[in-house]
């Protein structure tokens, strides 16, 4: 494990002769870079703009939108921003905003903590590298503070460095629009099996395979009844892939946001394993598909990380 400072930027990393992790507590706790070793390649995408060696301060609530610079963020305890059980959500929940405690460390292991001041709830991240495989463990608890039960929405959200011709990896599964407005894949309301969907002319689509940035495309799917907790994408350059695995109890739902030049001019695929659907935590709450935490339950998710090279 290595720590620096420069400019107080905070930069760790983890490392085995196979992977490459560099995180950044400063920034919300989250992996900021995901490199193979073997192969040379970057997994994580960041804008042209952002500057690794800065940090920032935001306050709870900024925008997230306005303000993202990729990476690998965790979105808890809500997506969508607003009012809810008396209580005043921020936007993409406030993980991603807020600087972490660094709270143990050694030469394969990190483990970060934080406050949550939204809702009252202790969040504690463990990543651990694999000694000698390209993996890593990424382990989560909650401790609900309170006496009330606490609805939540928690979920990865992996920026992936994308060129033409990569794939999405997804295993059998229901796939539905999140917002049909936003779509311009995916044409009409309602789910199909993964990859196949049905577009604007009423033809059937694959949404496996990633068009040029040149397309202007955009899209953003909900994928549910995984056949097992399995999602990524795979490298088609570097005959490599990224997979995430994990149980589907754990985590019952992916969602994949998808700019191909088309949103704000950005060209990059958002993987995203989630305990809850839809975005909206109310309707989630009316639907039943919200997460819970007990009162004064401590939780635990897991999520593993894989390289795998042809």
């Amino acid at each position: 494990m290595a720590l620096e400072t420069v400019e107080q930027a905070q930069v760790l990393t983890l490392e085995n002769p196979e992977i490459r992790l560099t995180i950044r507590p400063d920034l919300g706790g989250r992996i900021d870079q995901l490199e193979d070793l073997q192969t040379g390649h970057a997994w994580l995408w960041h804008p042209s703009h952002y500057a690794p060696e800065t940090t920032r301060s935001l306050a709870v609530g900024d925008s997230f939108d306005d303000h993202w610079t990729g990476g690998w963020d965790e979105v808890f305890p809500n997506d969508a921003a607003g009012p809810f059980q008396g209580r005043n959500l921020a936007d993409h929940g406030e993980l991603w905003s807020q600087s972490w405690q660094v709270l143990e460390t050694s030469p394969l292991s990190l483990t970060l903590g934080y406050q949550c001041q939204t809702v009252p709830v202790w969040v504690k991240k463990t990543i651990q590298l694999n000694a000698n495989r390209p993996e890593a463990s990424l382990v989560y608890e909650f401790k609900n503070q309170s006496e009330q039960q606490i609805p939540f929405l928690f979920k990865h959200h992996a920026a992936i460095a994308i060129e033409a011709g990569d794939e999405i990896l997804l295993p059998d599964c229901w796939v539905e629009p999140a917002f049909l407005e936003f779509s311009k894949i995916i044409g009409q309301p309602g789910k199909t099996r993964f990859p196949k969907a049905i577009g604007a002319s009423g033809k059937a689509v694959d949404l496996r395979v990633m068009p040029p940035p040149s397309s202007q495309l955009q899209e953003f799917y909900y994928a549910s009844e995984l056949a097992k907790g399995l999602c990524g994408i795979r490298h088609q350059r570097s005959q490599s892939s990224l997979l995430m695995t994990f149980d589907t109890a754990d985590f019952p739902y992916v969602w994949m946001f998808q700019s191909y030049g088309g949103w704000r001019g950005h060209y990059v695929v958002v993987v995203e394993p989630c305990t809850t659907l839809p975005s909206d935590l109310e309707e989630a709450c009316r639907n039943g598909t919200a997460a819970l935490l007990q009162p004064q339950e401590h939780q635990r998710r897991r999520l593993m990380l894989h390289l795998q090279r042809d």
